[in-house]
């Protein structure tokens, strides 16, 4: 995995590099200008799917992690060093190298309809290319450090075998200790409520030809989502579940104010 990101994030910094050629000769005409626009939306929609990814891996491998050393006995001490990549340098470059890849789309948006200064739009492109180059020196050895420290732990613990007491015992345990399903779903719907407002968000003020787009239909699909998942959570939390009347009232109370700033948000010619 280590090798795949170092080439993706290679290809993160030739896509700013087009970017910034296109950007030097934007103002050569109106179809250079598009080019450079379209060229940024699509870099910046790259860039920050690909920095994204060394998230999907840690957190991945925690979960396996922390399954295999349930499951072995290992003890704590391996989930503890496989914590260890929180604790680093690369772990603030993580989060500033997709963060300033959406600031220089959005900012590019509003200095090309001169709502802001070019400056910012400079500066983001600096902290963008600064973190993905740095992204790229600092994250693989982090990486390749995770997966050595998953081989010794599948070197140096076996798990019980199938049709065995132990586990039997094993699968018993994991069952009662497991999230229940609606629990993690609720999770998911949450968080897929707040990127439909990110997506609005960056349509309406970070692009040219999308600036009229409506509120309303990204307004609702939060609201649904949110709602629902917000009752979800509370109705079927492990540790502290709710009656289903407290839970559901809660999520629709909520909806139901989110739906009033809507209507107020709407009337103001946001949507």
């Amino acid at each position: 995995m280590a090798t795949i990101l170092r080439a993706l994030l290679t290809a993160v910094l030739i896509l700013y590099g087009w970017v910034a050629w296109t950007g030097a000769h934007a103002g050569q005409g109106t179809d250079a200008l598009a080019l450079h626009l379209r060229a940024g939306l699509f870099a910046a929609l790259a860039a920050a799917a690909i920095l994204s990814l060394p998230f999907a891996y840690f957190l991945g491998t925690g979960f396996w992690i922390k399954a295999f050393v349930r499951a072995s006995r290992a003890g704590p001490e391996w989930e503890a060093r496989h914590r260890q990549w929180t604790k680093g340098r690369a772990y603030p470059w993580m989060y500033a190298a997709p963060f300033s890849a959406a600031g220089l789309a959005i900012t590019g948006g509003l200095a090309e309809t001169g709502r802001i200064a070019p400056l910012w739009h400079t500066l983001f492109f600096a902290a963008a290319a600064l973190s993905a180059l740095v992204a790229l020196v600092l994250v693989p050895p982090v990486m390749r450090r995770n997966a050595a420290l998953m081989d010794r732990l599948a070197d140096r613990h076996v798990l019980p075998r199938p049709g065995t007491p132990a586990m039997e015992a094993l699968v018993e345990e994991e069952s009662r200790t497991a999230l229940p399903p609606l629990f993690q779903l609720s999770r998911v719907l949450m968080y897929a409520a707040v990127q439909i407002l990110i997506v609005w968000l960056y349509l309406r003020f970070g692009t040219e030809g999308w600036r009229d787009t409506p509120l309303w239909p990204f307004g609702v699909a939060f609201i649904v989502l949110f709602t629902v998942g917000l009752g979800l959570n509370a109705r079927f939390d492990p540790e502290h579940p709710r009656p289903a009347g407290a839970a559901w009232g809660r999520a629709l109370t909520v909806g139901a104010a989110c739906a009033g700033l809507l209507v107020v948000l709407i009337r103001a010619g946001a949507g």
